[in-house]
């Protein structure tokens, strides 16, 4: 049967099973944190510029896990306690959103159980070498 097909749709279905394999790994690391992957991700950019505030546009514009709502993804999180929004000094148009402590936290928590889930599953199936080259490969098909 799989010589019937060829080897990039079986190169595509396979991108596609593994994908999913691995948001698996990432919900099932992030349900003791009640958050789900776009959330880690919004925290994760709002992380990266702290102390300094993000715009809901520049979130959307960065954020890697494709969730087409964000305003209801920052609303979740503001009724957590784990962002906060303010209207900017300089823009009142704009909206500046920021890490709250316990963000500060619960990102540091949920990250760390991510990255030990993620690490474990790839460096217990592929070498250095492979992880550079798929990671090659990866980038090409996105070009």
């Amino acid at each position: 049967m799989e010589e019937n097909r060829s080897i990039h749709g079986l190169a595509y279905f396979n991108l596609l099973k593994t994908g999913g394999w691995i948001e698996d790994i990432v919900k099932n690391s992030l349900k003791p944190f009640s958050l789900t992957h776009a959330q880690l991700n919004a925290l994760y950019i709002l992380s990266e510029n702290d102390p300094n505030p993000v715009s809901a546009n520049e979130l959307k514009e960065k954020i890697l896990v494709h969730n087409p709502d964000v305003t209801r993804l920052l609303d979740r999180l503001v009724k957590k306690d784990y962002v906060q929004r303010r209207t900017c000094p300089e823009n009142r148009r704009k909206i500046d959103i920021s890490l709250t402590e316990g963000g500060r936290t619960i990102f540091a928590e949920a990250h760390l159980s991510v990255k030990k889930a993620l690490g474990d599953f790839f460096e217990q199936r592929i070498s250095e070498e492979e992880a550079r080259e798929l990671r090659r490969i990866l980038q090409k098909i996105r070009e």
